[in-house]
């Protein structure tokens, strides 16, 4: 391999010019500059200015980037230059006296081809970095020195730049193909130095980030392996690879790393064998080249040294004996023909070295071996021989004592570096971890750089298709339009044509403010068709919204004027704002365009033109019609001219005269406060949204208080400052102001009010709005119910949360309180400046109208100051409110006021009561003892009582509607409070009833004889222990158990109440009381433990009958016609025989007889007969018997009761019934007051 020849001058300068990347680069840029000026018609650059503003552009980034990277790199290397100075210097004088080699040195670096470009401190960043790493005294500094480099460093006395005293800490070589950075022996053997080594690798890392060095020496003395043991080896090795491994690791990349072998002539007969060659043969190189097999790691280099070694020894041993046939000392040719034999046996010692050193470790990255290779410097010492006796006597070579002759020549370095180490330069890549993201960071290039061809060429072909179709597009709906004109179509068909055009026409609006990213190639050629769709869209308006518009409402104003012929004041009411609108759109469209309101043109257009072609705006179908609509109206409004004299491109309507002075003489009447008032609320209703209770409530209190009530926003404060007031002093004014729509401004455009009668007019509307503001607040508070109480755990929760200081009362409280203080004159000015300024409209133009304006606002604040709020509260409301006031308003420092404290004080005296009674074992009893002594009166001290008590004394002397308001409110939870109290209760009562009395009475009495006509008969034991006034069941209940809940009114039975709420008995339990309370006074004698009456009776003579008779158990009357007489008879009677027996027999001898048996035979005949009351106790009972002749035979008794009972009635009896329940399903709680429990 030939020696590389410095070059200089012209050549050099050639070479490196041709080479270097700048001439790359200024090459891709013509490229560049050439596509753009040659194919840029491609991309929309069709003339010569766009191509030079595209290259001058591409240009200018150019040089933008060259500069920022020279910049870069000029600073990098600015800063690399310093911080290698400040560390290779001990002092301060050292650091100056580096500085100055250092630069000097850098000035010289410009016959380098890779330097070429680059000047100074740049070439330092911008060359090849080599490092040589080894123990000291291995010949680092001599390799350098002696190996054939250009090193263009003008001070001849030295070479390199270093610290004084020898290899200090690094030492800088400045060839000018490369940097050679000769670190100190130190830096490998001794460990103490590890920290500087380290920190000296971190400050490459920082300045040469991307590529820190391009390959690693390391140098290791021949003589150190050969007198080394094998501990001593692994000690050294171990050394180098740990240096190795921190190259790596700190610097982040895998390089070549070159063994270099030095003083190889130290190894017997190295000087006799080579001395022969000329000076180009000792520039050759003397090694192992492992690049080509180690690079992929797939091959051992340890065991290809060897290969290599043995091949090296073999050519040695053919060179030999040419060589000892030239060489005449006898001495010398010894030492040539035993040198192979040396070699071989030195590269034992280096094998077992290499082998050692390239060792794979899994705990460190494989470093990657380039080659091994032999170099001598021209260094003295002794030659080491390390012949065998047994080789020495195989060869025959005698042990001589030699001197080593003093070399002056270096052997095998030049072009280890030449052809070698610098031509691998750029083989440097990152380590594991960098290579990694390297082969993801290259994946990633590739494919963004084809996705971005692709995006490209997909970008450029989509901004060409979108041109081509967007006025593909709006040539077919121009085309569209001509169609529908040219076939006569509707106009629906006709609008729809002419929205799609207006939509185009948008579209094409909207790109000369933004172009779509699909146009961004300048492929866009729409902008030279909206003038000509514009045109086109103008006589489409004029066709489809003037001319039917303006029809419309002249239609409108000639109907509008045939009402006012009418006597219908309530139409005509209701028809003046459509009216006066109608006038208005009428004249700011056609003779007074200057007074033009765009809204309100707007809505009024919109409305024609949604009758004109049957569109519902509030329809969801038609709603995306609606929007384009409104889009299209905008669009014609704002071309429609403001000055009559210079028209738009829209046509104005003809000015209608005639209509015109008969619509303002119409209009010019008194107007009525009630229909204005009724518009102006109608107007709000849907602005905003009715408030509801829990808007107002804190989160935990919205549970508490119910309503569906939802308050009209326009009844509240802030709808009656936002909007009402000024709504009606607008109003007020413009009834009874100048107006330009109605003529009636003075000379100078202003409009003048009539501040008299607008006040007039101000209080009746503002009448009718206090009177249904009052009847909203309190329908609302009449509607909030207070949920019932599902148990006392609840009640007790419940109550908690009412007692609150800041609980769900004192909220609504809070609420109305600041509803119903009501200022009379709000602040109105800023806020309603744009609405009073409506009235003042007249004006001729623009500056006219806002000196107008300003005037009339003055005009109207002469009397209240609008800009504070006033103090004054609303008369209207001031009588209503007062006493709702009393509850809700509240001095400061407080948030309630002192009826509402004294009224939440006694809310929680009986959440004290009812926690304690949720909390008791035995709840329900404890409900039970509350409610008896609550319906008796015995607790003085119950807070449900003294609660109460409050109640009525704080709205007593409250006006009627607030004390009905205020009682239901407040006494709501009281009521539920005691309902729920009384529902525990009646659990207890009720399984005491199902126990002792029902079981009893459904067992043995009901459906049985008396109390059932078809059931069996009852046994008179079983009603006696039963129904007994004394010891009877039922009766011993009722007085014990109910009697506290229960009173008799006129023997009927009724619950007892407390302030309307009562138990809740059902009323079938009442009602079977009642008549129990008749059963046992019929059936039962005073005191008597057993059922039994006394009764008399008298036989009533028939015609025809000449006996009757009527007898049971051993008692009887015969009648034959002998004087009649009340005989006296009792039940049950004393014989053994339980029957009944009554019989007729008439002059024929027919007798009919009818006969019962059992204890109630009696009762059972008297059944059969048509009782009748006569007076007091005397009753006539009637039996028409019949035989099967069917000839009727009348028998009469007079029976007369022992007391006053309806035991003759069998009514009396069967009605009697008891309830399985004391207690209705739903009971109804409040009896006499039910409405009140909200």
């Amino acid at each position: 391999m030939q020696g590389r020849v410095n070059k200089s001058g012209l050549v050099h300068f050639l070479l490196g010019l041709v080479s270097s990347r700048a001439t790359g680069q200024l090459i891709g840029l013509i490229a560049v500059l050439s596509i753009i000026w040659f194919a840029g018609r491609i991309v929309g650059l069709d003339t010569t200015d766009k191509k030079l503003i595209a290259m001058g552009s591409v240009t200018a980034v150019f040089i933008v980037f060259i500069f920022i990277r020279w910049l870069w790199t000029k600073r990098s290397g600015d800063k690399l230059a310093s911080e290698l100075a400040s560390h290779n210097a001990g002092s301060s004088a050292e650091l100056n006296e580096i500085k100055e080699k250092m630069q000097e040195a850098l000035s010289s670096l410009k016959a380098s081809h890779l330097g070429a470009g680059y000047r100074g401190n740049t070439a330092l960043y911008a060359l090849p970095w080599y490092m040589i790493i080894g123990p000291s005294a291995t010949g680092k500094s001599t390799l350098f020195a002696n190996s054939g480099l250009h090193f263009p460093y003008s001070n001849s006395s030295e070479l390199h730049i270093q610290g004084f005293g020898g290899t200090r800490n690094c030492d800088w070589w400045f060839s000018d193909q490369a940097i050679l950075i000769d670190t100190a022996g130190r830096y490998t053997t001794e460990q103490s130095e590890n920290q500087e080594w380290l920190s000296f690798l971190s400050l490459l890392k920082k300045y040469r980030p991307k590529l820190p060095i391009n390959g690693v020496m390391v140098a290791i003395s021949v003589a150190d392996v050969l007198t080394a043991d094998s501990e001593d080896i692994r000690q050294h090795v171990k050394l180098v690879r740990e240096r190795i491994e921190e190259l790596i690791t700190q610097l982040g990349v895998i390089f070549p790393v070159y063994i270099t072998f030095t003083k190889t002539d130290l190894i017997s007969g190295f000087e006799p064998f080579f001395n022969d060659l000329t000076e180009k043969e000792r520039e050759q190189v003397f090694g192992a080249y492992l690049l080509d097999i180690s690079e992929d790691q797939k091959n051992d280099p340890a065991e290809m040294f060897e290969v290599r070694m043995e091949e090296l020894y073999q050519r040695l041993c053919e060179q030999r004996l040419s060589k000892v046939a030239r060489e005449r000392n006898e001495h010398r040719k010894q030492l040539i023909l035993d040198f192979p034999n040396q070699f071989k046996s030195a590269s034992t010692k280096l094998t077992e070295f290499v082998n050692l050193l390239f060792k794979a470790n899994p705990y460190q990255e494989v470093p990657w071996f380039a080659g091994v290779y032999f170099t001598s410097g021209t260094q003295e010492g002794t030659p080491i021989e390390r012949i065998t006796n047994g080789v020495r006597d195989q060869f025959g070579a005698v042990v001589v004592e030699q001197k080593q002759e003093s070399i002056t020549q270096s052997y095998f370095i030049n072009r280890v570096f030449n052809d070698v180490i610098f031509k691998l330069q750029d083989l440097t890549r990152g380590n594991r971890k960098k290579r990694l993201v390297g082969r993801w960071l290259k994946g990633l290039t590739v494919t963004t750089g084809l996705a971005c061809i692709a995006a490209v060429t997909t970008l450029l072909i989509t901004s060409y298709t979108s041109n081509q179709l967007l006025l593909n597009q709006g040539e077919a709906r121009v085309k569209a339009i001509v169609e529908a004109n040219v076939n006569k179509a509707t106009d629906t068909k006709k609008l729809a044509a002419t929205l799609a055009l207006f939509e185009h026409y948008q579209k094409l609006n909207d790109f000369e403010q933004q172009l779509p990213w699909y146009f961004i190639f300048g492929i866009y050629e729409g902008d030279e068709t909206i003038a000509s769709i514009k045109n086109v869209l103008f006589n489409k308006l004029n066709q489809l919204i003037t001319f039917p518009a303006e029809k419309q409402t002249l239609a409108k104003l000639k109907y509008f004027e045939a009402l006012w012929l009418s006597d219908n004041s309530d139409a005509k009411a209701a028809a003046r704002k459509d009216y006066y609108d109608s006038l208005k759109l009428h004249l700011m469209l056609s003779s007074l365009p200057e007074h033009k309101d765009t809204d309100f043109a707007k809505q009024q257009v919109l409305s024609l033109m949604s009758q004109h072609f049957k569109i519902n705006l509030e329809e969801q179908d038609d709603s995306p019609i609606a929007a384009q609509l409104s889009v299209l109206v905008d669009f014609y409004l704002a071309n429609l001219g403001s000055d009559i004299d210079n028209p738009g491109d829209i046509l104005f309507w003809q000015n209608n005269e005639t209509a015109v002075l008969n619509a303002r003489n119409n209009l010019n009447t008194q107007p009525e406060a009630k229909p204005l008032y009724q518009q102006l609320i109608s107007s709000f209703a849907d602005r905003k949204k009715a408030i509801q209770l829990n808007d107002f409530m804190a989160a935990k209190n919205r549970d508490v208080l119910k309503t569906t009530f939802k308050i009209p926003y326009v009844y509240t404060n802030e709808g009656w400052q936002e909007y009402v007031y000024p709504e009606i002093m607008r109003i007020s004014r413009l009834v009874f102001s100048g107006d330009w729509v109605m003529g009636t401004s003075n000379d100078n455009g202003e409009n003048v009010v009539d501040e008299a009668k607008a006040e007039t007019l101000a209080k009746a509307m503002r009448a009718y709005y206090f009177k249904d503001y009052g009847d909203t607040w309190f329908a609302f508070l009449n509607s909030i119910q207070l949920p019932v109480f599902k148990d006392l755990n609840r009640a007790s929760i419940n109550f908690s949360r009412l007692s609150s200081t800041d609980g769900p009362l004192i909220d609504l409280m809070s609420l109305v309180n600041s509803n119903i203080v009501v200022a009379d004159k709000p602040s109105a000015l800023e806020a309603n400046n744009d609405k009073i300024a409506t009235v003042v409209s007249g004006a001729t133009d623009v500056a006219t109208k806002k000196t107008s304006k300003g005037k009339l606002a003055e005009q109207i604040l002469e009397r209240p100051d609008f800009s504070q709020v006033s103090t004054v509260r609303a008369p209207e409301l001031e009588t209503r409110f007062s006493d709702l006031r009393r509850f809700s308003q509240y001095e400061e420092g407080k948030n309630m006021s002192d009826y509402m404290s004294q009224y939440i004080s006694s809310l929680s005296s009986i959440h004290s009561d009812i926690k304690a009674m949720a909390a008791s074992n035995e709840d329900d009893a404890q409900a039970m003892i509350f409610v008896q002594d609550l319906l008796s009166g015995n607790s003085q001290e119950n807070a449900l009582q003294s609660s109460w008590i409050i109640i009525e004394s704080q709205t007593r002397a409250l006006d009627p509607e607030t004390k009905e308001t205020l009682d239901k409110l407040f006494k709501a939870p009281l009521q539920s409070g005691i309902a729920t109290i009384m529902a525990k209760a009646r659990s207890q009562l009720n399984e005491e009833w199902e126990n002792q009395v029902y079981t009893m009475y459904n067992n043995s009495i009901a459906g049985k004889y008396p109390f059932n006509l078809s059931g069996p008969d009852a046994a008179i034991a079983d009603v006696s222990e039963f129904l007994n006034s004394e010891t009877g069941v039922l009766w011993a209940f009722i007085n014990t158990q109910l009697k506290p809940f229960m009173k008799v009114r006129r023997g009927v039975w009724e619950e007892k109440q407390w302030n309307g709420v009562g138990i809740g008995f059902s009323k079938e339990l009442l009602d079977g009381l009642t008549k129990a309370n008749k059963v046992t006074r019929s059936l039962f004698l005073n005191g008597a433990d057993a059922a039994g009456f006394n009764f008399q009776m008298m036989p009533v003579p028939q015609k025809g009958i000449r006996e009757t008779y009527l007898g049971f158990s051993e008692q009887g009357y015969r009648y034959r016609n002998e004087p009649e007489e009340w005989r006296n008879f009792s039940w049950p009677g004393r014989g053994a025989a339980e029957k009944a027996l009554l019989y007729g027999l008439d002059n024929s001898g027919r007798r009919i007889t009818i006969e019962q048996d059992g204890p109630w035979a009696l009762l059972k005949v008297l059944n059969e007969a048509n009782v009748k009351w006569i007076k007091g106790t005397e009753f006539l009972a009637t039996w028409d018997l019949k035989d099967k002749t069917e000839k009727k035979l009348t028998v009469q008794f007079s029976l007369k009761s022992g007391r006053n009972s309806g035991i003759f009635s069998k009514y009396l009896l069967t009605s009697f019934s008891l309830p399985s329940s004391l207690f209705a399903s739903n009971p109804q709680l409040a009896q006499a007051n039910r409405a009140t429990v909200q």
